[in-house]
């Protein structure tokens, strides 16, 4: 699955640089205009980011405190994993965020919105991993594993558990999941 076009075309973005960070600090924050602990986990995530410098394996040794720090507060205080390592388009929002999980090794577009209790994994160690395009919006508890690809502009249902591709601008309903008519 890693040549369709889907993938090609996902947006990788990290805060490598101040400017990436800045761009997309700015874009997520304008994504949780009311939520203050949505806003900051965040921005700890983007700083995050900036302080590894890539998403590649290894820290370097700036950067063992502040994702230390993030990962003890989100994971262990807030009750998400949203690791730093993870590429995340810019204007995510996260609404009550409590129990999310996302492998970092998931790819993540622009302007997604999650909401409590997603899942977004493999399905077996060391398995592949969801590619999720712009626009995609997660109903609560809903679980997308594998490499699957989830097209721009779909909707994933609450409890939906998503094993198969979903075409851009679908909606998947449902355990297993399925697709509703378009229309």
């Amino acid at each position: 699955m890693t040549s369709s076009p889907t993938r090609a075309a996902a947006r990788l973005d990290f805060a490598s640089t101040w400017g990436d960070f800045a761009r997309l600090a700015r874009a997520d924050w304008a994504a949780n205009p009311r939520d203050l602990r949505a806003r900051l986990v965040l921005l700890a995530f983007r700083l995050a980011q900036r302080s590894m410098g890539s998403p590649e394996p290894g820290l370097r040794p700036a950067a063992v405190v502040p994702v230390a720090l993030y990962r003890a507060w989100t994971e262990g205080v807030l009750a998400m994993e949203l690791r730093p390592r993870t590429r995340v388009g810019g204007g995510l929002t996260i609404f009550h965020g409590f129990g999310i999980v996302v492998n970092d090794h998931a790819v993540i577009g622009a302007g997604v919105v999650l909401r409590n209790g997603v899942v977004i994994g493999n399905s077996r160690p060391g398995g592949g991993c969801p590619v999720i395009g712009d626009g995609v919006e997660f109903g609560a508890a809903a679980i997308v594993i594998g490499d699957v690809e989830i097209g721009p502009g779909a909707r994933i249902g609450a409890g939906a558990v998503v094993v198969r591709p979903v075409p851009a601008g679908r909606t998947a309903v449902g355990n297993p999941a399925r697709l509703l008519e378009a229309g």
